[in-house]
């Protein structure tokens, strides 16, 4: 049976992408996210569960990271940014309560995935997650490898709409 902390746990023993990168454009990025209404979260007390980032559907992002952020912690940012753009997807379709692949066509999606992952790791993250989140999660963890923050960025920008100050 699936544990769900098990699979945060798994998350975070991904090898690091041959492509994963500390990227200049991620503090924008993070900057972004916040206009857009995200709340960010740095290493709160439960980042000892052995994951390396999170994203809810309330709009909270948890980021985990030791010391000065390498390579490995770039790509979470992107990888939770989009499940961000997964939610702003989901919302904009009219489903208010859960994320959905950004991609609508599942066979084109699976293409962009298997030319951007190895098919190890797409073997590890189906192994890892529940068939109900093998499409959301392949689809971000080619993202975070595909894409810089910077395009992201964009994404968040072109998909996303901004929340209203308080």
């Amino acid at each position: 049976m699936f544990k769900p902390l098990a699979a945060l746990i798994a998350a975070t023993t991904f090898a690091v992408p041959s492509l994963a990168k500390v990227d200049a454009g991620t503090p924008y990025l993070l900057q972004t996210l916040a206009e857009y209404g995200i709340t960010i979260h740095y290493n709160p007390s439960d980042c000892n569960q052995g994951f390396a980032g999170r994203y809810s559907t309330n709009k909270i992002m948890t980021l985990c990271y030791t010391g000065q952020p390498t390579a490995f912690d770039h790509d979470t940012v992107r990888h939770e940014t989009m499940h961000v753009l997964q939610h702003c997807a989901a919302l904009r379709r009219g489903n208010t309560r859960g994320i959905v692949p950004l991609a609508i066509n599942e066979d084109e999606r699976n293409q962009w995935v298997s030319s951007v992952l190895r098919s190890g790791q797409i073997t590890e993250i189906k192994e890892t997650y529940p068939v109900r989140a093998h499409q959301i999660e392949l689809e971000a963890f080619a993202a975070a490898t595909h894409y810089s923050a910077s395009d992201l960025t964009k994404l968040i920008k072109s998909w996303c709409i901004k929340s209203i100050p308080k």
